[in-house]
């Protein structure tokens, strides 16, 4: 190799080795200006070029160079020389071919550099426009509606052309937009979607000259950009609703009136609750989350004892249970609770609302103490009465004896309106008496088989021939006092003869199973009674008619009432004036017909 080629080399290297230093150079800079970029790209350049030359005409020169040689070596004959031209013309000419397509290559690549710097200065922008909305959202403390008025400007800056272009956003019909704001013809438009459904829109306007030809000022990455905002903000603007309705779920938690509480359901330990059950317990937060359920509850006193609750509440879901609370000072407060199971992540809880019922305690406790009284003093007073309504009686019935031939008509009527009044009196505390022996004197509840019941009271009724009473359905066998029942049906079946206007009187008992209840009902086709008087009918002494029409203390359904609510039930009215009536009542199932009616049904499906 000649002097001249290995200094070309030389220099050759030389060349990339300084363009590569300078590359690597620039490459650890931060480019913060137009003219250190131009000075980047333009080495870049003048490094590409020279390694694009070489390989592309390394080859072709040496080609020349060997072809130089062999005519150097010696003299050569004219074909010697004709194939040596040959040959040099046909290296010209794939140099040519080379150096042509090098050419188009080139001003294509410088061409398209302008094109690839613009695109990537867009770029930058759309990605400091999601950084400035990603240090918005991460703020602290800040409010969905303080992210939606800097929003517009951050997008606005992300244009190409921020200075003719504006940016609005809509969200549940509120506007949030820049200072420059105005529609124009050109605009992009990417909708703002919470919970599936459309809350809103992003806006963005061009208001400048129109472009050569068709092009749009407005970019197809610009568009994009758009829509990957408005994606962000629905997303946000739901995580920020659920986040505002979980304070305002909490703060009414701890402004209620009772204490609630997240319970563990295997061991009952205490997870979560609120301000309230602190302030009425008197523990700090922290403290009772240190507990379990059985520090708290007089009435639960181990674990067995709260294991019965969770199994009970997992067959019915709720229940509500009665204790007392014990402070941290020791002090003790009655308390109802209601437990309720729920599921989340797969992982069950209990929620236990406890409300303070010391003072209906108080309450009942003095009304069951009245109540008591009331019914001592009915009895007594009772009892008392009727011994001088008996000499009354005695002494009306010597004087319409021995002065029988000296009273005329007048004196008679008169004594006897005088006995019937005695013995109204009579029935009158007979009532008070049975009505105050309800809940008072009790007898051994029995079965007692309706079936055979029934016909000994139709029968005691003793309801005259113009009068039938029929047993529609099959009757149930129920447990119960047979005195009470009997009282109810007697009283139920009296009234319905006694009232009874047509000549051809119809009664109808029936039966049937509603919601854990036998239904009962007593059917006549009499007078009826207006809907104004069906509360008044069950209050005590209370009758529609006169009672020198017919005679009535105004206690037998009141009686009836009492007797049906001791049991757990309800009596109600249904009649039409000049029809009839229908008297309904309800006794509760026994627990085992429940549970049977209940295996029957599920069987049924």
């Amino acid at each position: 190799m000649s002097v001249r080629g290995k200094c070309k080399k030389i220099l050759l290297a030389a060349v990339f080795v300084a363009g590569s230093v300078c590359v690597c150079w620039l490459a650890q800079r931060n480019i913060k200006n137009d003219v250190e970029r131009s000075v980047f790209v333009i080495i870049l350049a003048a490094v590409a070029l020279g390694y694009f030359l070489y390989k592309i005409f390394g080859g072709s020169v040496s080609e020349l160079r060997s072809a130089d040689n062999e005519m150097a070596d010696g003299d050569l004959d004219s074909e010697a020389q004709a194939r040596y031209v040959a040959r040099l013309e046909e290296i010209l000419q794939k140099l040519s071919a080379k150096l042509s397509s090098a050419n188009l290559k080139l001003e294509t690549e410088i061409a398209s550099r302008p094109t690839d710097q613009r695109k990537l200065q867009q770029q930058v922008k759309h990605l400091n426009c999601f950084y400035g909305l990603s240090k918005l959202v991460n703020t602290p403390q800040i409010t969905l509606e303080q992210i939606l008025e800097q929003t517009p400007e951050l997008i606005h800056e992300a244009y190409c052309y921020p200075d003719i272009t504006c940016v609005r956003i809509t969200l549940d019909g509120v506007h949030y937009k820049t200072d420059n704001f105005q529609k124009s013809e050109f605009s992009q438009c990417a909708p703002i979607n919470v919970r599936g459904d459309k809350a809103g829109a992003v806006e963005a306007y061009y208001f400048g000259k129109q472009l050569p030809g068709d092009e749009s000022p407005l970019l197809a990455e610009e568009q994009d950009l758009l829509e990957a905002v408005a994606q962000r903000l629905g997303a946000l603007t739901e995580r920020k609703r659920a986040g505002e309705k979980l304070e305002l779920f909490r703060d009414l938690i701890d402004r209620s009136n009772d204490c609630i509480f997240v319970i563990e359901p295997e061991w009952g330990r205490i997870l979560d609750t609120n301000y309230r059950a602190c302030e009425d317990l008197g523990y700090t937060r922290q403290e009772l989350l240190d507990m379990t359920v059985k520090d708290i509850e007089e009435s639960i006193k181990d674990d067995s004892t709260w294991q019965e609750h969770v199994k009970e509440l997992k067959l019915e879901g709720d229940i509500l249970i009665q204790g007392q609370l014990k402070r941290k000072n020791a002090t003790k407060f009655f308390v109802e609770t209601s437990l309720k199971l729920v599921s989340q992540a797969k992982k069950d809880y209990i929620i236990a609302i406890t409300r303070d019922i010391t003072e209906r305690k108080q309450a009942e406790q003095r009304q069951a103490e009245l109540i008591q009284e009331l019914k001592d003093f009915a009895y007594i007073v009772s009892h008392d009465l009727k011994a001088p309504l008996r000499g009354i009686k005695t002494l009306a019935d010597w004087i319409s004896t021995d002065y029988a031939d000296k009273l005329d008509e007048q004196g008679k009527e008169q004594m006897d309106l005088l006995l019937k009044r005695v013995e109204r009196m009579h029935n009158l505390i007979d009532g008070v008496l049975q009505y105050s022996r309800v809940g008072r004197v009790t007898e051994e509840k029995v079965q007692v088989d309706l079936n055979e019941l029934i016909p000994n009271v139709i029968d005691m009724v003793a309801a005259p021939e113009n009068i039938e009473i029929t047993v529609e359905d099959k009757l149930p066998v129920i447990e119960c006092e047979q005195t009470r029942i009997m009282q109810v049906f007697e009283n139920l079946l009296s009234n319905a003869v006694k009232y009874m206007d047509k000549p051809k009187g119809l009664i109808k008992i029936g039966c049937v199973q509603e919601d854990g209840f036998w239904k009962f009902s007593v059917a006549d086709n009499g007078p009826g009674i207006e809907e104004q008087h069906f509360e008044k009918i069950f209050r005590i002494f209370q009758t529609l008619s006169s009672r020198d029409e017919f005679e009535s203390t105004g206690i037998g359904l009141t009686v009836i009432k009492k007797i049906v609510e001791l049991y757990g039930g309800k009596i109600w009215l249904e009649s039409k004036v000049g029809e009839g009536s229908t008297f309904f009542f309800t006794l509760p199932k026994q627990t085992e017909e429940v549970a049977d009616a209940k295996l029957q049904a599920n069987i049924a499906r």
